[in-house]
């Protein structure tokens, strides 16, 4: 059945808004913007049909993490266009958090609140019983879609 999890997908209210968020932010870099003009027509059918919304068009942006392996993929509905939904807290049922491994916690918090992001606490430590520590600290992005970021200490 399943084989494995593919790229996390998020949907956004502002393409270039996004973009600039994770690009100038967090180092993500655009490798695929879709559709092709050439290819609009089918693509839209095709999303259409596979999402069950009339009339969808859209915008894809594919960004790739700072480590080349991973990556994000980013969705703008400019039909139908909706508002963005107020930001939901993290403990309601159906809200996603999307992971990020990081370096350098507090640094990166601080780059973070200097941009005028809103992070939730700073960085927490915790320790397993097996003496791993690490750094969680938690963020939205400008659509309300909810960051971890994570970081494993090294001795």
């Amino acid at each position: 059945m399943i084989t494995s999890v593919n790229t996390t997908a998020l949907t956004v209210s502002d393409m270039k808004r996004s973009v600039a968020f994770y690009c100038d932010l967090f180092g993500f870099k655009v490798v695929v913007e879709l559709p092709p003009p050439a290819e609009r027509q089918r693509w839209d059918q095709y999303h259409e049909e596979v999402c069950g919304i009339k009339g969808a068009q859209i915008l894809v942006n594919y960004l790739e993490a700072p480590d080349g392996k991973s990556s994000l993929e980013l969705i703008e509905y400019l039909k139908p266009k909706k508002v963005a939904p107020s930001r939901r807290s993290i403990e309601e049922p159906g809200v996603t958090i999307v992971p990020f491994g990081v370096k350098d916690s507090k640094y990166a918090v601080k780059k973070l609140r200097e941009a005028g992001v809103e992070v939730l606490f700073d960085p927490v430590p915790y320790e397993t019983d097996d003496d791993v520590r690490s750094f969680t600290t938690y963020l939205y992005d400008p659509d309300g879609n909810a960051i971890c970021l994570f970081e494993i200490l090294e001795d």
